[in-house]
């Protein structure tokens, strides 16, 4: 586990020097405060960070093969590296037991085609001093960040975008799109970052540097391929996936845990852990006057069934206030989903005891765990309703009083209300839509910018199914997971030097996931249902029926007490910088809303201030 970076000057050949390495590593020192390692070669230049996870000893990086022409660095972990040593060795000579070096000799081999023979979470570059190429390449469900700029010739590369931003030179203007897409849905999607000249490559895609030309490629996408399987075989196949990702990726030199919740995925690696013979150490966290948003007490049930060593992490107000200006220093670009702060608190409270976490990662968007989806099989019907009707229901919708609980039956029929006017896949999105068209248009006039809905319409071509849920299930796996999800989930863990591990996310459970039924992942309006299936034996009753809750923060509440100064400053502090940026008049509007219980403004704001205390350090 690592962060990786790089650059090329492709069409000058001008040679790259170390020094210009040194700054953009230093800026990503807590992805690997175990070692360094640079390689620079003609116009080439390689740089990592190194936590130390496998092979302690042996495992420096850049590796190279027999010879020294083939130079790989790796950010992850190659879960089957020892099935492909084996399979090397017979033509390889190796000389450490770390799974980077396994890439190299399978580069040998295979080419850029090696891709194909990896199960792992990655991001990695080589170089290959034959040719004069580097290749750049990440993972298949994108658990690992890259981001890249082609500018004047040259081709930069880094595991955080602060590292990116560190290279001499590297601009800083505004992706007006991305901005706009950040302000829809809080966070900022690939292709895009929030810099205009900086980009994400996409999970499943690859870069080759080849000659005075720099490519992209994807290499692999998501299929649905449904098999005909009875709902029995079904659950026996998704029981034995589980128990052998869970075991590949227990694989570690180091201590290891997991990070638990009440959801069924997290509970399902325990249990896994279990019957493998594993009483990890687990963690939950919780909230300072949570009610309704905290799970310590189903955590409990799944701990006390399994004895793991147990430990509850408890996060209030005022870690928010000191860790947000933190996070959004580290981050380098906004980011409005504040949960990444309760999974960067549980990091930081286990971090003493453990270098590698499982978690749950994934399993919503291979098993159609999310509510959305039965908000669209309503949707279906409410199209037919007569005009009146709907417009009755929208009505009774705005009259409901404004609750900040979890998931409340207002912000429920509001959302799903708002959404069903659109075509379903527009309305699978505008459920979860921050800043509606109208707040961006009065908070950012002069912004320009099409409709932020296009992130997520590119990706509906490749979807081979006509199915509707297949195609949201696509959108989520591909949009949400990626971007929201697992972009924070390895910024805040690596911000403690600790490695995320997400066992749905192997390639075993991904295949599977492609050849599943839909009317075995969601059946009638229960989610998930072949995974509560596969565990009814593994589980407590209560965790198995327990309704999809999400991952939420009482922050609604604390915006109305303990944040209420915090999110007046920030916005305050915002106007000093740059008193131009935006209407903050605005933004002071949705706040006062909020704390009068006119509206529920807790994602609205939450968007803000985290784009506030963004552009008054980045712009």
């Amino acid at each position: 586990m690592c962060g990786i970076l790089g650059k090329i000057n492709y069409a000058s050949g001008a040679p790259v020097r170390e020094s210009e390495l040194k700054r953009p590593l230093f800026e990503m020192l807590h992805r690997g405060p175990d070692d360094e390692g640079v390689l620079t070669d003609r116009n080439c230049g390689l740089g990592m960070r190194r936590l130390k996870i496998i092979d302690l000893e042996g495992g420096h990086q850049p590796v190279f093969n027999e010879d020294r022409t083939i130079a790989v660095v790796l950010n992850g972990e190659i879960y089957n590296y020892r099935e492909l040593r084996r399979e090397l060795e017979g033509a390889h000579r190796f000389s450490t037991n770390s799974d980077t070096e396994v890439l190299v000799h399978l580069y040998e081999e295979y080419g850029e085609r090696c891709l194909e023979k990896l199960n792992g979470m990655f991001a990695l570059a080589v170089w290959d001093a034959r040719r004069g190429e580097l290749f750049v390449a990440r993972d298949r469900a994108g658990v690992k960040p890259l981001f890249y700029a082609d500018l004047g010739g040259s081709l930069y590369f880094a595991s955080e975008l602060k590292s990116l931003l560190a290279f001499n030179g590297m601009p800083r203007d505004i992706d007006q799109q991305a901005l706009a897409n950040y302000l829809s849905f809080y966070y900022v999607s690939s292709p895009r970052s929030i810099f205009k000249h900086i980009r994400r490559l996409p999970q499943g895609h690859c870069i080759k540097v080849a000659g005075k030309k720099a490519e992209i490629r994807q290499y692999w996408h998501y299929r649905f391929r449904p098999h005909r399987m009875t709902e029995a075989d079904a659950a026996a196949r998704v029981e034995a996936a589980l128990l052998s990702s869970v075991k590949r990726q227990l694989v570690s030199d180091v201590p290891l845990g997991v990070f638990l919740s009440s959801g069924l995925d997290s509970t399902a690696i325990v249990a896994m852990m279990s019957k493998l013979g594993v009483k990890p150490k687990t963690y939950t966290v919780g909230y300072e006057d949570g009610g309704t948003y905290n799970e310590l007490a189903e955590a409990r049930l799944v701990a006390k069934k399994y004895g793991t060593d147990h430990h509850d992490c408890l996060l209030g107000p005022a870690d928010i206030i000191e860790q947000l200006p933190k996070a959004a220093h580290g981050f380098a670009e906004p980011h409005g989903d504040w949960t990444y702060l309760a999974m960067g608190h549980v990091s930081a409270q286990s971090r003493a005891d453990i270098t590698v976490a499982l978690t749950g990662a994934g399993g919503d968007e291979l098993f159609a765990g999310y509510p959305t989806l039965t908000a669209a099989k309503v949707g279906r019907f409410y199209q037919y309703l007569p005009g009146p009707v709907k417009a009755a229901i929208r009505a009774a919708a705005e009259r409901l009083p404004v609750s900040t609980r979890r998931l409340s039956l207002d912000f429920k029929v509001k959302s799903f209300t708002r959404g069903a006017a659109f075509r379903p896949e527009v309305a699978h999105m505008k459920y979860k839509e921050i800043l509606t068209p109208q707040d961006i248009k009065a908070l950012l006039p002069g912004l320009k910018h099409a409709d932020p809905f296009e992130v997520f319409a590119q990706h509906l071509p490749a979807v081979a199914s006509s199915r509707l849920l297949d195609r949201l299930l696509y959108l989520d796996l591909n949009v949400f997971l990626p971007y929201c999800s697992l972009h924070a989930t390895d910024l805040v863990t690596m911000f403690n030097s600790q490695e995320a591990r997400v066992p749905f996310l192997d390639n075993e459970m991904i295949t599977l996931s492609e050849e599943i039924p839909l009317n075995l992942k969601i059946k009638g309006f229960t989610t998930k249902h072949i995974i509560r299936k596969a565990l009814r034996q593994y589980l407590p009753e209560e965790i198995l029926k327990m309704p999809k809750k999400g991952f939420n923060m009482p922050t609604g509440q604390w915006l109305k007490k303990e944040l209420k100064d915090f999110a007046r400053d920030s916005i305050a502090g915002a106007r000093a910088r740059h008193p131009d940026f935006c209407d903050y008049a605005y933004a002071e509007k949705l706040l006062q809303d909020h704390l009068d219980g006119r509206s529920d403004n807790t994602r609205k704001l939450t968007c803000l201030i985290s784009l506030f205390l963004w552009q008054t350090e980045y712009l």
